[in-house]
Parts: structure tokens; sequence; C-alpha cells
């Protein structure tokens, strides 16, 4: 620095306490921009005093001084008003919000960040509007707003991805973690965490990499995994203890009692929750004295005090519905019921438990409602009403399979009353499941998030064992619908054999529904909502060099694929789509009104995105909005086809996740289909044309697609197509549908 340089002097005072607070080494940073101002102070420079004042309030927020950070913001928003700072007022309404959110003044909070969200856009600041998306997804999360959340939440992905920034991303995977833990999607949720740490560890972000542990010890306490849950935790308590972020640390200590109160240890709980009281108290944080009414109403309720633990869930609700928080709502309705079953007051539990169930769902909360029919239950148990207890454990069993799905359904259909496929009965269940053909319903569910199915011939038989042979003697019509959860999608229950090597398919045509919630909502939707005629046929995507995932990349064509839209095309007497004019802008224009859709190109095992031909701009390569078919793309369409065909080349390698075939397939319900044909893995060329040639031949002779589905199988097993991976990875998801081609 040049002598007498003042200026310079406060900046370079300004960048250290900025590369101070990055380290989490927040008593340094203060330090250095309290020098900042006191010489932007002296030299009457204004943009400068505003800045000292902005990262002195970020400064305080880290160390838990809210009152003083606020009037310090405060400070820079009035300067930057004063002279016209667009970028500083920006900053400055961002801050307040991240403020107001840490003190859970959630209203407060959205307004501050839209207010600074239109300034980032305005001003065409990218790293900017993906903060404000960010931090605006946060206070949706609070607030339970979780499709909010999770919008929000991949918008800022989608910039930082765009712009490189390393930091943005894993905020914002760490951001979409917790959005799906709330949703009670924890694989995803797990994933998204623990790229979200690699990324911090990677970056030396170590504030990132204590939330990121937190993130993780949370789940997997969710999760039952207890010894994992603590050991992240106890690794976040330490990386927030070195940097002096003293909510960081309350917060911590918080989720540390939440883990001994499942373990039973009492006095370990007790002992965190004094400490973490202390932090809170001392740092004004309303929001954790909730949360501490709320661990000391269980602590008690663990030791039959119950009166006691009534007193404390009630001032920990009193705070919630003060601060707007609906899951801390949710969560304390749900202690109270528990509490008043626990008095035998029971129509006192039933009430409290039926607001948290009717909470729950308001907020999209799937953890929480479970929690809830669980509780009502044992209630119902309890009071020998059988009947009710079977319909709460019912609807938990459905809450497990598709209840976003279901729920997306019937808005499609326009339906206003909540639907449910509720029997109370297996003669209810039979009503369903009858409608158009005599059949057995089969539920299958196991724990893990996902299993590798494909490559395992030698087990095949294992599973029949497993998953058929209990039941096997129940199986009496022609065909199974199955029910399956999670990685269950996986298994090629066509394939799977009994002891005499008979494969399932030989003897039973196989279904595959989501959850009987979702067929009800197909088998009752009017007539009117599906079409009878029309075809779209798309084939082989001129695509070439695009932009994916920030990269170049050349897609080769899939000359076999235009064949196969040629064959159906001809078949049908439709004119498929092909090459250039299969591109995504013509695929969205045609699709609305058919009858049958048939999509054959590539597409990718992990996120389900079908690649489509792009319209090219000059001088730059298509973007992936150009010509990716997402599952945000389905939703926000309105179909009326009775089956959708996807024939697409993904990975044979990854694994089949939720989010990806199965995902996309999900969305084309979720949009209006009527049901859905989907490959689990890429089959080979000469297999793929041998079946849909086969497939199709049967399904404009007017079999249904179950019955065409069967035949196909069949015959490929009986043509030198022996092996399991070349006829067994189509399934059909939905209703069984026919066609009359004329």
């Amino acid at each position: 620095i040049e002598v007498g340089d003042r200026n310079e002097e406060a900046k370079c005072y300004e960048n250290l306490g900025t590369v101070f607070t990055s380290l989490g080494k927040y008593d340094k940073a203060r330090e250095f921009q309290e020098k900042a101002l006191a010489i932007n102070l002296e030299i009457g420079d204004r943009n400068g005093e505003a800045r000292s004042y902005e990262n002195l309030g970020t400064v305080l927020t880290s160390l838990g001084k809210y009152d003083k950070a606020r009037e310090f913001q405060e400070k820079a928003l009035a300067i930057s008003v004063e002279i016209g700072d667009r970028n500083g007022e920006a900053r400055s309404y961002a801050n307040l919000g991240i403020l107001s959110q840490t003190l859970s003044d959630y209203g407060g909070a959205q307004e501050y960040l839209e207010k600074a969200l239109a300034i980032k856009i305005q001003l065409g600041d990218r790293d900017g509007e993906a903060n404000c998306y960010g931090n605006l997804g946060t206070v949706f999360t609070s607030l339970g707003k979780y499709d909010k959340a999770q919008e929000f939440q991949e918008k800022a992905l989608a910039i930082s991805l765009e712009i490189g920034d390393r930091n943005g991303e894993a905020r914002s995977y760490r951001n979409l973690g917790t959005v799906f833990t709330s949703l009670g999607k924890y694989g995803k949720a797990r994933e998204f965490q623990e790229k979200a740490l690699a990324i911090s560890v990677e970056v030396d972000d170590r504030d990132g990499e204590a939330r990121s542990y937190a993130n993780l010890g949370i789940l997997l306490q969710t999760l039952g995994d207890y010894d994992w849950a603590r050991e992240y935790l106890e690794k976040a308590l330490s990386i927030y203890k070195r940097i002096g972020d003293r909510k960081g640390v309350a917060d911590t200590f918080g989720n540390l009692v939440s883990l001994f109160l499942s373990l039973g240890k009492y006095a370990r709980a007790d002992d965190f929750l004094e400490r973490a009281i202390a932090i809170w108290r001392e740092i004004g944080d309303r929001e954790g004295q909730a949360v501490h009414f709320r661990y000391q109403g269980k602590i008690c309720h663990k030791r039959d005090e119950y009166d006691v633990a009534l007193e404390y869930h009630k001032k920990a609700l009193e705070i919630h519905m003060e601060n707007g928080r609906k899951e801390g709502v949710v969560i304390t309705f749900l202690n109270l019921g528990l509490c008043f079953r626990s008095l035998g007051k029971h129509d006192m539990a039933e009430e409290y438990l039926t607001k948290g169930l009717f909470l729950s769902r308001d907020i999209g909360h799937n953890f929480h409602e479970f929690q809830c029919l669980n509780a009502l239950t044992v209630l119902k148990v309890s009071q020998d009403d059988l009947e009710e207890a079977f319909t709460y454990i019912y609807q938990s069993i459905e809450l497990r399979r598709a209840r976003g799905l279901a729920d997306l359904m019937a808005a499609r259909y326009s339906v206003k009353e909540q639907i449910s496929a509720n029997p109370k009965s297996w003669s209810g269940i039979q009503k369903i499941i009858t409608k158009e053909t005599e059949c057995a319903c089969l539920y299958l569910s196991v724990d893990e998030d996902q299993v590798r199915f494909r490559g395992l011939p030698d087990n095949l038989h294992l599973l029949h064992k497993i998953i058929i042979a209990p039941v096997a003697d129940l199986l009496k019509e022609p065909e199974i619908i199955i029910v399956p959860d999670s990685c269950m999608y996986q298994v090629p229950f066509a394939a799977l054999t009994d002891e005499g090597g008979k494969f399932l398919s030989d003897t039973f045509r196989l279904r595959i529904v989501p959850s009987l919630t979702t067929l009800k909502l197909i088998q009752d939707s009017p007539p009117q909502c599906h079409s009878q005629t029309g075809a779209l046929i798309v084939g082989d995507p001129e695509v070439g060099e695009v932009i994916y995932k920030g990269r170049r990349l050349n897609l080769t064509r899939l000359p076999s694929t235009r064949k196969e839209a040629e064959m159906i095309g001809g078949l049908l007497g439709v004119t498929p789509l092909i090459g250039n004019r299969a591109t995504k802008k013509a695929v969205l224009q045609a699709i609305h009104s058919v009858s049958l859709i048939h999509l054959a190109a590539h597409s990718n095992a992990e996120t389900g995105e079908i690649v489509l031909s792009p319209e090219r701009p000059a001088h730059c390569f298509p973007q992936e909005e150009a010509y990716l078919l997402t599952m945000a793309d389905i939703s926000r369409i309105k179909l009326r086809a009775k089956l959708v065909v996807l024939s697409c080349s993904h990975s044979a390698h990854g694994q089949i996740k939720a989010e990806g075939v199965i995902g996309i397939a999900r969305a084309f319900l979720g949009s209006g289909a009527r049901s859905v044909l989907a490959a689990r893995w890429a089959l080979d060329d000469t297999a793929t044309e041998k079946f849909m040639t086969c497939f199709y031949e049967h399904l404009f002779r007017g079999e249904s697609a179950s019955e065409s589905l069967h035949e196909a199988r069949k015959w490929m097993r009986n043509n030198g197509f022996e092996e399991v991976s070349k006829w067994a990875p189509f399934m059909l998801i939905g209703d069984n549908v026919t066609f009359d081609f004329g």
C-alpha cells in the first residue's frame, strides 16, 4: 500500500475481514472490519462506510449478536439508498432477510429477500440472483411450503452450475437435501447432502462443511442409524465451535438432544438441552427457545410427568404459532396428542393428532404425516376401534406409495375432494382392482434406497422365494397388480423363477401401479379425460453438439430408433417425427391431444431426461432447455394419452432411481397419461426392434397393453432371445388400456 493511501488501507482491512469470515474466524473478521469502518468514517467514504456496516452485520449475525447486526445492516441500507448504490441496497435487503429468518421472522425475511431478488434480476447479477433464490427457498422450507422451496433451490442450483460457483452449488445441494428430507425422499436427500459435503471439503468452506455434517446427522437419525448420526453431529459441533458460530453450536446441541432422547439417554439429553438453551437465550433466538420447550416436554413425557410435559408443549406451540413456523406447529400438535393419549384423555388426543395430520398434509410434510397416522392408529387400537385403526394403517401404507402423484393426478382430473382408495376392508380393495379384469394385488416394500438388481440372474429364484412364494397359493387370477416401494421398482418381476425354473410371466400378466389410490383415480376419471385417436411417434432425434451440464457433448444418432419409429408409424398410419423434425418444440406442440405417445431416443437413466432435437441458434451451441424433455416439462402439460411408450436408450450400467426412468414415467401419469410402458434398462437394437414389432402387432389387433406385453415377452423367449436382459426390462405402469385403431 502506498504510504498514506487510507482508502486502499481500508479496502485491505475489508478484504482481510472477508477472508477471515470465509474461514469461519469471526472474531478476527470483526477486528479487521472495524478497522476498515474507522478509516472509511475518517475519510468520508460513504460507499466504503456502507460496505463496512454490511460486512460487520454479517459477522455479528454469525456471532449471534443479532440486535447489533440488524442495526449495522439498516445503517448500510440507508447509506446505499441515499447514494443510489443499487447493488449495495440489494445486498442489505438480502442480509436483513437472512437475519430475519435466523430470528424466525419468516414474513419479514420473505419481504426483504424478494426486494433483493428484484434488484439483482434488474442488474443482471446472476450470482446474487442465485443467492436470493436459495435464501427464499430456505424461507419456504421453514414455512413448510416444500414445492415452492424445491422450485427456488433448483433455480439457484441451475445458476450456480451455469456460472461455475462451487460454493453456491454446494449450498443448493445442501438446501435441496433438506427439502427432500422434509418430503420423506431420504435416498435423494442423502445423495444431495453428500454432494454438498464433498464440494465444501474441496473448496475449504468450513461453515458449509459443518452444515452438511449436521444435515447428514439429522437425516441418519430419522433413518434410525444413530451411531453415524452421532458421529456426524459431533463433527458439525467441533467445526462450529472452532469457527465461533454460536447459533450453529446451539442448534447442534439441540440435534444431539433429539438423538439422545431417541436412544433413551435422558440425562445426556438434559445436559445438551441446558447448554443449548443458554446460547439460544443469550442470542435471542425465539425459535430455539420453542425447540427447548418442545424437548423439555419430551423429556418430562419420557419420565411420565405428563402434566408438566403438556405445559412445556403449550409454551412451544405459542412461539411456533407466533413465528408462523408450521412444521414446529405440526410437531407440537403431535407431542400434545401423545401426551393426552398417555393421560387417557382420548378425545383431546384425537383432536390434536388430527390437527397435526391435516396441517402436515397442508404443508406436504410426509414424515410428520406418517407419524400422526401411526399415533392415530395406536390410539384407535387402544379404544378397540379396529375399523378406524385399519383406515389409518392403510393411509400410512398409501403415503409411502406416491401420495404426491395421487394429489397431482387428482388435480389433473379436476377432482375437488380428497381422493383415497381407502377401502377399510379387503373387499374394498377387490372393488378397485376388479373393475376391468380379475387380478391379485401385491404390496412390496424393502428398506434399502438403492439396490442393483441387474446382473444377478442367480438371484431370480431367490427373489421369487422371498417375494412370491409366501403368497403363491393366493395368486389365482391371470393378472397380478404389483404396488412396489422404492428400489422394488428395479426388480424384473416377469423373470422371477420358481422351484421348477418357470418364469412368473409364464403364468401371469404383470402390471405395476404406484398406489391403489392412483389406480382408482385413473379408473374413475371421466371418459373425456383421455383421447381415443391420434398418435405421436418420435424416433432418432438429430441432436449433434450441445451444452450439457456446462460442457460440450456430441450425441450420436440412433438409426435403430428411426427404423422402430417408421415401423410403428407404418402400422398405425402415422408420419413419425424423425431426425431434425423431432424437436422439443414440435413434440410439446403435438403431445397434448393424442391417444398414443411413443418416444425412442437417448435418455438419462438417473434423471429420466429425454433428448430431442434442438432448434439451433446462430453462433452458439444449444443449452439444455432447448433439447431436454424433463420431468418439469412433462408436469406442465395436460395429457390425454391412454398409453406412453418410453423406448429410450439409457445407460445399461447406471442404477435405476425413483427420480430417473421411473420418475419420468410417474411424471407422465401425473400429467394425465393412463398408462406408461417403460424399460428398466436398455435393450440391444435387434431385441428392441423385435419386441416393439410384436408388442404393437398385438396392440393393433385390439388386445390390451398388458396382454400385448405378455405376448411380446413370450414371443421373445421362444424366438432366440432367451436371455432375461433381452425380454424382461419393460414394465407396464398404471391402467390396462386397449385401442381401436380402425
